[in-house]
């Protein structure tokens, strides 16, 4: 029997409020969860349309089932493709405007397989500090010189830019809506940047597709530099409701990562039903201005809402991250909410800075407002007092 080594660094781990479990709920929908036979409101959730139980999705699913069974037997380029593959990818394509999409199981092994496909050896990533961890390890992956940039410091990218000097292909990589701050990136200074310094511009805009911009096609319409994005990632598993990620640009981008993308080459295709639910769910994405436009009045309401009440919250967003600083203060305030029947997790490192674990709260249309009400009257309740004008 090899020796036990890891039971002490987990003792370190939950002697600083680190160690993590995962939550087995009983059930629940797009707006609440089920554990231990009590329902809770639930505010953590990336189902921002709450798509994830939309009975046209869902039949879809059924569809796909009868016809093409559950698992697809082999990657993309063996034996894995069916037609809703190809139809998701074009749809995707067509929905952001772009020449093709290729498909990806997560948004991490999109990230993961993505970039180090197209970053190589004498290149320069410049990468935002706060980026996801995907995204940085996407970017460790590559063979390419990684220089990281203060979080969203446009004034700090130019000068790193400049000293870079006469390097191989330039790449800028960054999120788009940032997960856990809520914030975006300044993607109109970030392409002017790309232009004049002949780099180029990949966004990971997982939090953003479906939901930001006039149509949806998330933060590079928001900022109106749509075709000036080199590479747009995505995922299907937030505002789509549903399970996997792509990667969209220009055909020959598409077609080099099917050749080089490790993570599409050599990964089991995702199951063909449930490329079919994610194109049902594209399909309603692209049909949704007047569920968008109500989304966003929501927000805006809510974040009045709590500077009325006293909170200083740095997002715009429907990301909102209330920050707590210790990682056991954050789960004592997660605790309280919980008691109040609001689901949040607690937010601690490594998923954000040491010093700055917190509540990250989402919003969703699947709430009502009498939830939306519940959640503020909880968060004033416990966690005004002591973190009012906390900033992220």
């Amino acid at each position: 029997m090899t020796d036990d080594i890891f039971s002490a660094r987990l003792e370190e781990l939950a002697a600083r409020g680190l160690l993590r479990a995962a939550t087995a709920f009983d059930g629940g929908s797009a707006r609440t969860v089920t554990l231990n036979g009590r329902t809770l409101l639930l505010f953590c959730s990336n189902d921002y349309f709450g798509l994830s139980h939309d009975p046209r999705i869902i039949a879809a699913v059924k569809e796909g089932l009868d016809r093409y069974g559950f698992g697809s037997g082999g990657s993309r380029l063996i034996s894995g493709t069916r037609t809703p593959h190809v139809e998701l990818e074009r749809g995707i394509a067509s929905f952001l405007g772009a020449e093709a999409a290729v498909l990806f199981g997560t948004g991490f092994s999109a990230n993961s397989g993505v970039i180090p496909a197209v970053a190589e050896k004498g290149d320069v990533i410049f990468a935002d500090k706060l980026n996801h961890a995907s995204l940085v390890d996407g970017c460790r992956l590559s063979r390419a010189e990684l220089v990281r940039y203060p979080h969203c410091d446009t004034a700090a990218l130019e000068k790193m830019l400049k000293k870079a000097g006469s390097a191989g292909t330039r790449w800028i990589v960054t999120d788009g809506l940032f997960s856990m701050d809520g914030d975006m990136a300044p993607l109109d200074e970030i392409c002017s940047l790309a232009k004049k310094h002949d780099a180029r511009v990949y966004v990971d805009d997982a939090h953003a597709f479906g939901v930001l911009g006039k149509n949806g096609r998330g933060t590079p319409e928001l900022f109106g530099v749509e075709g000036k994005v080199d590479i747009l990632m995505g995922t299907l598993g937030k505002a789509a409701g549903g399970m996997g990620a792509f990667a969209a640009g220009k055909k020959s981008t598409a077609d080099w990562l099917l050749n080089k993308g490790r993570s599409f080459i050599f990964s089991t295709a995702m199951p063909s039903a449930v490329a079919a639910g994610n194109l049902k769910a594209v399909e309603i994405l692209g049909n949704c201005g007047a569920e968008r436009n109500a989304f966003m009045q929501i927000t805006e309401t809510f974040h009045q809402r709590l500077k009325t009440a006293g909170f200083a919250i740095p997002s715009k967003s429907y990301i909102i991250p209330l920050v707590i600083g210790s990682a056991g203060g954050a789960l004592s305030a997660a605790k309280l909410l919980w008691d109040d029947g609001i689901f949040v997790q607690a937010i601690r490192p490594p998923a954000v800075p040491e010093g700055t674990s917190r509540l990250r709260l989402t919003l969703s249309l699947a709430h009502t407002e009498q939830d939306r009400e519940a959640a503020l009257q909880s968060l004033t309740s416990h966690i005004g007092s002591g973190h009012k004008g906390t900033g992220s």
